[in-house]
């Protein structure tokens, strides 16, 4: 039998208790916190400590809510149930069109998966086109297509790590805003906040706070997301990665097309596209990128291309020449193209062609049809004269229908004031395209139908 008391063993109970708590405090202390979202670097105990050099734990995520932590907490092991329950819920209140509903189960969703990037992906895509969708009033669509930015603001500070939320906001204000059927008033709304009275200034905050282009907004993004990435060494799940990588730069290009089709082509269009091929040439083109012989970029000089075609005819297998993978790579994100259409754009010849077709069409929306016929019969002719510099535009596909278009504004003010069409015996600007695409002339046709509607 022991030899010691009962207030002996409860003694040395007490002191193997006390014994084993300082490993515990030194491996498990939790952090400090730093600001009600934020733990102080290098705080708390060994294991922490390890959490935020390894980036394991939630707080190295992004900012922590503790209700999140609670709710899983309390949930046990049936937290799974709840969240495939509340999935459902948002699925019929959508179809039931119970909005602030919705928005509350969303809320409830993220709480149970802050770190799941499908959650973010879906449901702020969700918002954005499809509940925006449902709405009659512009300005109402326009809310809900910031509730989808929102949300994917709120997942990015949430997962700070995932360059995919940077770059999913980013995409939803360029191409959301951008290239909706309601793209004008939405870029209007952009920089010119409808809700004056929420937003007395007229700008919100949270989504434009500089007033800036959608796209440019757009590029930040994209550039952040960039940044992102290779900070925190991620694969993203976007898609390939010279894909993703260019972003920043069709940004710039999307922004200088969308000024043209605002019917811009001053010194800022033109100074746009100049910016975009600097961007797409100077800044993304020489960017590395591995591949099986090492790293390769896609922007060559003309004395890069002679050096490395004289070593790939060394080279028996193809497959292991270098300029073999710059075409594979330019071939992937369609880069000779962009390159060219940038240069060509920026040119000041080229600028004044688009606006001579534009004023064609205006004058014809105007009933000035003789106006339309000679403004369009010399902005062909300028538009000719480029395609000769740049032959290998007469194939691209913006390039026709702009000249199938206007063609057949030119055509119809004919008809109107001279009764008649062209004489196809004899010459005329861009006669050659206008014969060859004969066979896509009803889709031409409907653009132009809805340009005589809508003017853009």
């Amino acid at each position: 039998m022991s030899k010691l008391t009962a207030f002996q063993r409860k003694l040395l109970y007490l002191g193997g208790i006390l014994l084993l708590l300082i490993p515990i405090t030194y491996l498990g202390m939790p952090p400090e916190a730093e600001s009600s979202q934020r733990i102080k670097p290098g705080s708390g105990g060994k294991l922490s400590q390890l959490r935020q050099e390894y980036g394991l734990g939630e707080a190295s995520m992004g900012n922590v809510d503790p209700t999140s932590s609670t709710m899983n907490l309390l949930l046990l092991g049936f937290r799974g149930i709840a969240t495939t329950k509340l999935w459902m819920n948002a699925q019929d209140q959508q179809k039931r069109k119970e909005w602030s509903e919705l928005d509350s189960t969303i809320n409830s969703i993220v709480m149970l998966q802050p770190h799941f990037l499908k959650v973010w992906h879906f449901q702020g895509w969700n918002l954005a086109y499809n509940v925006s969708a449902e709405w009659d009033a512009v300005a109402d669509r326009y809310y809900w297509v910031k509730r989808g930015v929102k949300f994917y603001k709120e997942g990015k500070d949430r997962n700070e790590q995932f360059p995919e939320l940077y770059w999913f906001t980013g995409d939803t204000i360029g191409k959301k805003i951008g290239r909706a059927d309601e793209w004008k008033q939405f870029r209007q709304f952009f920089v010119n906040e409808p809700d004056t009275a929420l937003y007395p200034a007229g700008i919100d905050p949270e989504i434009n706070p500089d007033r800036k282009d959608n796209y440019l907004v757009a590029r930040d993004w994209f550039i952040e997301s960039n940044r992102v990435a290779s900070v925190y060494n991620k694969q993203q799940h976007v898609m390939a990665e010279p894909l993703f990588r260019f972003y920043p730069a069709r940004a710039l290009i999307d922004h200088a097309m969308v000024l043209q089709r605002e019917g811009k082509f001053g010194e800022e269009t033109r100074s746009a596209w100049e910016e975009a091929f600097n961007d797409w040439a100077n800044v993304y083109g020489k960017q590395e990128y591995d591949c099986p012989i090492g790293k390769v970029r896609m922007e060559l000089d003309e004395e890069e291309v002679q050096r490395y075609a004289a070593e790939d005819a060394k080279e028996p297998n193809e497959n292991l020449r270098y300029l073999s993978w710059v075409a594979r790579y330019q071939d992937m994100c369609n880069y000779r193209y962009w390159r060219t259409r940038c240069k060509i754009e920026s040119d000041p010849q080229m600028a004044q062609a688009h606006q001579t077709l534009y004023n064609a069409e205006v004058a014809y929306r105007e009933g000035n049809f003789e106006e339309s016929i000679a403004l369009s019969r010399e902005g062909l002719e300028l538009y000719g004269k480029m395609l000769e510099q740049f032959p290998d535009m007469k194939d691209d596909d913006t390039t026709i229908e702009e000249v199938m278009v206007a063609q057949l504004f030119w055509r119809e003010s004919l008809r109107l004031v001279e009764g008649v069409e062209p004489d196809e015996s004899e010459d005329y600007p861009l006669k050659e395209l206008w014969q060859k695409h004969q066979p896509r002339k009803d889709q031409y046709m409907e653009e132009f139908q809805r340009r005589q509607r809508t003017g853009g």
